[in-house]
């Protein structure tokens, strides 16, 4: 064996070390450090699943090019999760997802996935699994409250579309609409201006129809009014539906137009908006004549007490004689002489 000086052995030791460090170094994520954020808006008073409703995780996730399974998981004080969802081969990113509150088909909680998750605390866990074993997982977690749905009584709820929630919002001024004023007073505040100024219009036959809202040219304004909302959103004072079927009626909300369908879910957006409970009724209007056309209509939530309203025979009838409020405010024994319910959202 040749035998090196002890001055040649330590030239060698450092050759190696010098040579190592001019070497590319592999990436490796440091555990803790790929999810890189995770947060959640249940609001003040916490999160309260029902229609319509969502909670938003929002997290960042940086995995150097690496592949992972990114999975997010809701787990209930007991430790055992209720909600599951993965994403397969990922490589990060920004990450916004909108749970609506129920538990997961197969969940460890053995919770019902047709019920909202009971009320509790829970944790929302985000974890990045690497598909290489070397590689180590990433994980953060963040608590948050499932509120009784008590929480929901008054709380404006806003579609979640800046565009759509700014045109609501100037409509409610443009109606007089105060906080300061009753349930019903909104409400009924709400329908007549919607009686004088929204148009029955079968607007998919064709036609030029003027627009009102100038949204391309109100962009700042429409932005700064979001980010009003988000931090309303953040503190518990409202939330978001993110409800596809009231978002897509912003042509009819720019251009004051509608059918039945229409003008019942702008009745819907108005009133959500400034906190009062609202939903649509459908099925069909029975004429004096016979006929039963198929038909849309509301109902509201007043002083505790559910009403009917019906805005879109109301806007076909006003100025015929009829006069304002006819189809306002009805019980459902007075709803069913002239309606048949079908479905109520």
């Amino acid at each position: 064996m040749k035998k090196y000086a002890i001055p040649q052995i330590v030239l060698l030791f450092l050759s190696c070390i010098a040579l190592c460090l001019l070497l590319p170094k592999p990436v490796f994520a440091e555990e803790g450090k790929m999810v890189e954020t995770l947060s959640v808006a249940p609001g003040k008073k916490g999160f309260t699943p029902g229609k319509g409703k969502s909670l938003r995780i929002k997290t960042q996730v940086n995995t150097n090019g690496a592949a992972v399974t990114l999975r997010i998981r809701i787990y209930n004080k007991k430790g055992k999760y209720v909600f599951q969802k993965s994403y397969k081969n990922s490589l990060g990113g920004y990450i916004e997802y909108k749970w609506n509150g129920k538990p997961g088909k197969k969940n460890k909680a053995k919770a019902s996935h047709k019920k909202y998750a009971k009320k509790g605390k829970y944790t929302v866990e985000v974890c990045a699994i690497p598909q290489d074993p070397a590689l180590p997982a990433s994980s953060k977690t963040v608590s948050f409250q499932i509120a009784s749905q008590d929480n929901l009584k008054g709380v404006p709820v806003l579609t979640g579309d800046m565009e759509v929630d700014y045109m609501a919002e100037q409509i409610c001024k443009e109606a007089g609409i105060k906080d300061s004023l009753s349930d019903d007073e909104k409400v009924k505040r709400i329908y007549h201006w919607m009686t004088v100024n929204q148009k029955h219009a079968h607007y998919y036959e064709g036609g030029s129809f003027q627009t009102y809202f100038n949204l391309a040219s109100s962009k700042k304004k429409i932005k700064a009014y979001r980010k009003k909302t988000d931090q309303l959103s953040e503190n518990g004072e409202l939330t978001y539906s993110y409800n596809y079927d009231m978002i897509r009626r912003k042509w009819c909300m720019e251009r004051r137009i509608g059918v039945c369908t229409d003008n019942a879910a702008i009745f819907q957006i108005l009133c959500n908006h400034v906190g009062v409970e609202a939903g649509i009724c459908s099925g069909n209007y029975l004429n004096r004549n016979g006929t039963k056309p198929p038909h849309s209509w509301n109902y509201a939530v007043v002083g505790g007490v559910t009403y009917y309203y019906d805005v879109d025979v109301e806007i076909q009838n006003y100025g015929k004689g009829q006069g304002d409020y006819y189809w306002y405010k009805k019980t459902r024994e007075q709803a069913e002489q002239t309606h048949r319910f079908v479905t109520v959202k």
